[in-house]
């Protein structure tokens, strides 16, 4: 009797589950391009004038799939999920980096170029990132000035906080407004503390009320130290800047006093008094002691 050979079916990982688009076999990494491309597309459908913003999740993401294998070749066209997930990837260090860049246009309004900004806003977010250089500038270029991007960061961070709203210390009671509310008595608080309450309930309260209370005490530990070190850095940038400027300026100074100390010496001085030749010397022994004071040390 023959074996029977079984057929082995290749399975697609990176298929959509709705199997919409076709895609090669290959798993393809992106590139800047296409990161752009999927940028544009997002902000696209997020500005359709004609849907609005009222779509479910599912078909903006359709919609934006569309978008975004327009014009492209057949091989490097990419399904709804694969959209989805490079996006779900990008967008946290791009709001980070978002927040950094912020923070620099607030302190340094003025006196700063655009490519000083961006070096300070890098060194910002490295810092905070475990000294990891920021690699998505060319996605998020695409997105920076848009009112559609700003409400997305502003709505995510929103989201955070009411996640975090959870962990935080329960709220002081105040007893003038609630008299029915009162302490426990001390017996019946040290038999809770001690474990002799009919249920371990009195154990795990207190161990979630501790557990609670380090987690956001260690929170704010962070985010205090974090502010501390982002402080440094722009002092830091902003003194260095004011040392800078200020070596410019004294060294136009000196220009213009040695152009006028040339002139002084150069000029004739037949047709000066004694008076004038006087004042002549005095200035430029002034000038000569300012320029060249080092000399005659």
């Amino acid at each position: 009797m023959k074996p029977m050979h079984k057929t082995k079916e290749t399975i697609n990982v990176d298929a959509d589950e709705t199997n919409e688009d076709e895609r090669t076999e290959r798993r393809l990494n992106w590139t800047k391009d296409e990161d752009i491309r999927l940028a544009a597309s997002w902000l696209r459908n997020s500005k359709d004038p004609v849907d609005g913003t009222d779509r479910r999740t599912d078909q903006f993401w359709e919609d934006v799939t569309k978008e975004y294998n327009k014009s492209i070749e057949v091989c490097r066209r990419r399904n709804r999920n694969q959209l989805k997930i490079r996006w779900d990837c990008v967008k946290k260090p791009v709001m980070d980096f978002h927040g950094c860049w912020v923070k620099t246009n607030k302190v340094y309004r003025s006196g700063v170029s655009d490519d000083q900004l961006m070096e300070i806003a890098e060194n910002m977010y490295a810092k905070d990132h475990s000294d990891k250089d920021f690699m998505l500038k060319h996605f998020w270029k695409v997105v920076r000035n848009e009112r559609k991007w700003s409400a997305y960061v502003k709505r995510e961070q929103d989201k955070d906080q009411n996640k975090g709203a959870t962990n935080r210390p329960a709220d002081v009671v105040n007893l003038e407004e609630n008299p029915s509310i009162r302490p426990i008595e001390h017996k019946k608080a040290k038999d809770e503390l001690y474990g002799k309450k009919k249920t371990p309930q009195a154990y795990s309260a207190i161990s979630e009320k501790l557990d609670k209370y380090i987690e956001v005490s260690t929170t704010a530990r962070k985010d205090r130290e974090k502010m501390s070190e982002t402080q440094k850095i722009l002092a830091n940038s902003k003194v260095e800047a004011a040392r800078l400027n200020e070596m410019a300026a004294e060294k136009q100074l000196k220009c213009r006093m040695l152009e006028t100390y040339k002139d002084l010496l150069l000029a004739p001085t037949s047709n000066l008094n004694a008076q004038a030749l006087a004042e002549r010397d005095k200035a430029m022994e002034s000038m000569r002691l300012a320029l060249f004071a080092t000399e005659y040390n």
